[in-house]
């Protein structure tokens, strides 16, 4: 990874994903209580969801709820579902995928965004490294981040987000600009 919590951009055969690690210090099993439990769920993600299917199997729809400044997402694919450890889904056209280890600290979250618009690489590394601290927080229960100076984007995103675009050699003029929430 090249700097402290930054994602690493990978060229999948004409695919892109973008590849973070974060050590949290709770066990797998608190980790994926907060990555599939509702209002827990809502306190970090962007598009909280729930799960069909009872139990939820590979194949079962993934329902995006409706949140005050999230994005609306039609709903996904249950693509991989093994608890405490992998959980995998589509998201709008892109796919997530959560991978959950233990580690001597608690426990190592990797998580893979593999999307085709290599020009979005920078915003949504931006959007995922501030959901991530946002989870380590929530964690630790700590407050929510305060929103910057553009109100629908959390404070550090545009310092992030030109990190990210230096980091992966976007040109501002190329990036996609942020979802409208």
């Amino acid at each position: 990874m090249p700097a402290v919590g930054h994602a690493v951009l990978e060229d999948h055969d004409g695919s892109f994903a973008l590849v973070f690690e974060r050590v949290l210090a709770s066990p797998p099993e608190r980790v994926w209580r907060a990555l599939v439990g509702g209002a827990e769920l809502a306190r970090w993600h962007p598009t909280p969801f729930e799960l069909g299917g009872n139990p939820p199997a590979p194949g079962a729809p993934v329902h995006y709820l409706t949140t005050p400044g999230a994005p609306q997402m039609p709903d996904g694919q249950l693509l991989a579902y093994d608890p405490p450890r992998l959980l995998a889904h589509s998201w709008g056209d892109d796919q997530l995928r959560w991978e959950l280890r233990e580690h001597d600290d608690g426990c190592l979250l990797r998580l893979t965004h593999t999307f085709d618009d290599r020009f979005k690489a920078a915003r949504d590394g931006a959007d995922w490294h501030l959901c991530l601290q946002a989870l380590a927080d929530s964690l630790g229960r700590k407050p929510a981040p305060r929103p910057g100076s553009t109100p629908r984007l959390p404070e550090g995103w545009s310092e992030l987000n030109r990190e990210y675009q230096e980091l992966f050699g976007i040109a501002a003029e190329q990036a996609t600009p942020p979802p409208p929430r």
